[in-house]
């Protein structure tokens, strides 16, 4: 562990941001530095340059209060690399006994084994990117998993011991109606996560969907869309706390706050980026 420094008294709360970018296969939608796995993945050697890299990073003696394992799909790596890269974070940073830390899974990507390996790493925080639980919305929005799937990532994820599960939702999906949007809501809502996060579609420059637009909802009817299941949401007890983010009370995301509130953070991996606070704000990001 190292300590380099003594943290201002003034210092606002230090997450940490780890960016794994490999996936299945990258989604037409998705602007995120993410790359479909060419065989076999390197990650214990991703792992040594993840750990290089926070070393250079500086905490400043600054306790880590939520860390956050995104990507691409993080839950491709076994739990054997999850294990070796949080020991080397708990290794180099102060990380508070009760640290919130994340980890992004994907249905069809993650197993009962991998999840059990990634609650004994110490990970207590899981983010399920199910997106729909209809097929053909699935298979438009190029997602490997069918709802039979979606469903079980999250049982299993449950049976694993995990007791903090956010779901990933979309609206406003190619071809989507009303009813299919609410009825992506009432499934996982009644599957009882903790937090849903719910976002529309947008179409990002320089993916495939910008290039080639799908046929969308109107805007009339993507606004129906988010009104009504803004109150579905809230009439299932799911607080709104920030643009996309609904949580049961007392399970809001730590890390995400901490963006919200201009916190600090530091981020390592391919494409990773920070913000320090010390005497005057720094943005950074990784290559």
């Amino acid at each position: 562990m190292t300590n380099r420094g003594a943290p201002e008294a003034t210092s606002p709360p230090l997450g940490l941001y780890v960016h794994i970018p490999w996936c299945v296969r990258k989604c037409p939608y998705c602007d995120f530095n993410s790359h479909a796995a060419q065989g076999e993945l390197e990650e214990q050697a991703y792992v040594d340059a993840l750990l290089t890299d926070l070393a250079r990073e500086e905490a400043g003696g600054r306790v880590v209060e939520t860390l956050f394992i995104g990507g691409g799909t993080p839950s491709l790596f076994s739990g054997e690399a999850i294990t070796r890269l949080l020991q080397g974070i708990r290794d180099t940073l102060d990380l508070a006994s009760d640290t919130e830390i994340t980890l992004e899974a994907n249905p069809g990507a993650v197993d009962a084994a991998h999840f059990e390996a990634y609650r004994e790493a110490g990970v207590n925080r899981l983010s399920i990117g199910i997106q729909s639980f209809d097929g053909d919305a699935l298979q438009r929005l190029g997602r490997i998993h069918d709802a039979r799937q979606a469903v079980e990532a999250f049982e299993t994820a449950r049976a694993a011991g995990f007791e903090n599960i956010n779901l990933d939702l979309m609206f406003g999906l190619p071809q989507q109606k009303l009813e299919e949007a609410l009825d992506d809501l009432r499934r996982a809502i009644a599957l009882g996560p903790e937090h849903l996060s719910w976002y529309q579609l947008t179409l990002e420059p320089h993916t495939p969907f910008h290039r080639h637009p799908p046929p969308l909802p109107a805007d009339d009817l993507v606004w129906e869309m988010q009104e009504q299941g803004l109150e579905l949401l809230a009439k299932a007890g799911y607080g709104r706390y920030e643009t996309s983010a609904h949580a049961l009370v007392g399970w809001r995301c730590r890390h995400n706050l901490n963006y919200w509130r201009f916190g600090d953070y530091l981020g390592i991996g391919a494409g990773a980026h920070g913000k320090i606070t010390a005497g005057e704000v720094t943005r950074y990001w990784k290559e």
